[in-house]
């Protein structure tokens, strides 16, 4: 049977869905054969449309969060589909053939280019290489602080066999404690640790030239014939010559939208951002000067989240497209936690199938712990579901039954400011408030644990407790993602410490710094309001009429 070979790559989360577009379109101008992409979730799963464009073969890896993601790509090497396999990092532009790689294997189990010149026993490798000391076996940190040449696993290629299988089970458990141990690229380090003792295994390999994986900042010029380049550390969009490489092909795909790369764009990491709206918003493409939000558009910081059942979803269908028209939603990544209902399948979502929609299901089964109604799991999405899946600096959640009333901007500056921003509000259910305090009594946290009780602050009248300090309701709220997150860390499971939403933020924020929480008129200075739900979706058909009218005039 004759040898099979292809190319794999990896990605979890959507920091470098950007750049792996771009690398998947310059190895298609070089390489014809088979490609396959392991893809782990959390993801924007739009991105497998991409991997069809490319006639890019998809796996869809179960979730090893223990793992890091740089330990969990070695992982990816155990088991390849193919004979002959090419790793390839998702940070790279391919600018020529990679045949060697492949041919290579002739005689070697593994091939891997020598990196920037650098040398085992150099400065750099060798203080690396000593951080695994009481980690790694003392036998091969001794062998491999010798003269070696340094590489990088941004690319290498290798022949599948129960040898080569070994080796990487015993690489990645290395690269695994390295990475418990907080060392820096602990994947690439445990390599250059192990591969210099690489006998032991059986293997034999073969170290290629550095043109396959050529540093676009510690080359300086001195590779000819580049094969490929290399944005390792997130250095795509640095002003270096090299630098230049990425951009053009990127601006190349932008101009044209291939593969629908401005789509993309939301998930663009921090100095894609900074590179994008630079200079007013003007760059050098490849074909002259152009005004790059023209090209490209806005990329927005801030997600927009909403929730629905099999009851909400009807009240969606009419203030979804309310939103899109007046308020604009179409510009931001949008995620809907879906309860109840079979996202691929259900015809009443069918108006949520847009590209910038992200649909996740989400049910106390799954995703939540000894959860008691069904308010509390839908609730729980807009912290533990936010917490994981929004990718963007910022959040905003809309209340599925909650409308715009005019065309009005309803994210500012301001609001970002706060860890989060409401429309304002003066009390909160008691028995809530009760269930916090005990909480926040039995907490690891001297600031929980040591404040009085809450319930103390305030007045009680009936159902109602009116706090002392202004907090928010949330059928709008714009949240800090790392303030959701920071939330999150606070349990002790998966599950609320009171069965709402905006009242465990703004317990959590006053307790930690009660300037924090951010209150605004969105009725009155926003256009934005709150409808109820009970209602149901006729009276919302008509109100969302009446609005259409009112706006008319």
């Amino acid at each position: 049977m004759e040898e099979t070979k292809g190319i794999i790559l990896f990605n979890r989360g959507d920091k470098c869905i950007c750049r792996a577009i771009v690398c998947l379109y310059s190895l298609r101008k070089h390489y014809d054969g088979a490609i396959t992409f392991y893809l782990e979730d959390p993801y924007p799963h739009e991105f497998d449309d991409v991997c069809k464009y490319f006639n890019v073969d998809v796996i869809h890896n179960e979730e090893k969060p223990e793992l890091k993601a740089l330990v969990r790509k070695t992982d990816m090497f155990a088991n390849p589909p193919y004979d002959r396999t090419l790793w390839l990092d998702a940070d790279m532009v391919i600018m020529g053939s990679l045949d060697e790689m492949f041919d290579k294997l002739d005689d070697a189990d593994v091939v891997i280019p020598h990196f920037c010149g650098w040398w085992a026993d150099g400065p750099k490798i060798s203080q690396r290489t000593k951080r695994f000391q009481g980690i790694a076996e003392q036998r091969h940190i001794d062998k491999a602080l010798g003269h070696y040449p340094a590489t990088n696993t941004g690319i290498l290629s290798f022949r599948k066999s129960d040898k080569w299988t070994k080796f990487v089970t015993d690489w990645v458990t290395l690269a695994h404690k390295g990475s418990l141990a907080h060392i820096f690229i602990p994947d690439e380090v445990s390599f250059q640790v192990l591969w210099p003792s690489i006998e032991e295994w059986g293997l034999k390999i073969f170290i290629a030239n550095r043109k396959f994986n050529v540093s676009v900042l510690h080359d300086h010029g001195g590779t000819e014939d580049i094969r490929v380049a290399h944005f390792h550390g997130q250095k795509h969009c640095l002003d270096v010559p090299l630098c230049n490489i990425w951009k053009n092909v990127f601006a190349e795909m932008c101009k044209d939208n291939i593969a629908n790369i401005n789509h993309f764009l939301q998930y663009a990491d921090k100095r894609l951002k900074k590179y994008i709206t630079a200079n007013g918003g003007t760059k050098i493409f490849a074909e002259g000067e152009v005004a790059i939000n023209d090209v490209v558009g806005e990329v927005s910081d801030t997600t927009i989240v909403t929730a629905c059942d099999s009851n909400y979803v009807e009240i969606l269908k009419h203030t979804f497209p309310n939103w899109r028209k007046y308020k604009h939603i179409d510009n931001h990544p949008v995620i809907v936690f879906v309860n109840g209902m079979d996202i691929e399948s259900d015809p009443r979502l069918e108006f949520l199938r847009l590209p910038n929609v992200t649909m996740i299901p989400w049910s106390k089964e799954n995703d939540l712990d000894n959860v008691t109604d069904h308010r509390e799991e839908m609730l729980s999405a807009f912290v533990l579901g936010a917490a994981k899946y929004v990718q963007t600096d910022y959040w905003l959640k809309l209340d599925a039954d909650s409308y715009a009333t005019d065309d009005r901007g309803f994210i500012t500056d301001e609001m970002k400011q706060y860890a989060f921003c409401g429309h304002k509000w003066g009390y909160s259910r008691p028995d809530h408030i009760k269930q916090l305090d005990e909480w926040a009594k039995g907490h690891w946290k001297g600031k929980l644990k040591n404040a009085p009780p809450m319930i103390n602050e305030g007045r009680i009248e009936g159902r109602r407790f009116y706090h002392n300090v202004k907090r928010t309701i949330s059928f709008i709220q714009l949240h800090k993602s790392k303030f959701t997150r920071f939330c999150v860390k606070l349990l002790r499971e998966r599950k609320l410490p009171a069965p709402t939403q905006d009242t465990y933020a703004f317990f959590v924020a006053n307790r930690f710094d009660p300037h924090t929480v951010g209150t605004m008129n969105f009725k009155k200075g926003y256009g934005f309001t709150q409808g109820k739900g009970k209602l149901g979706s006729a009276w919302f058909e008509e109100r969302m009429k009446q609005v259409d009218a009112e706006n008319a005039k």
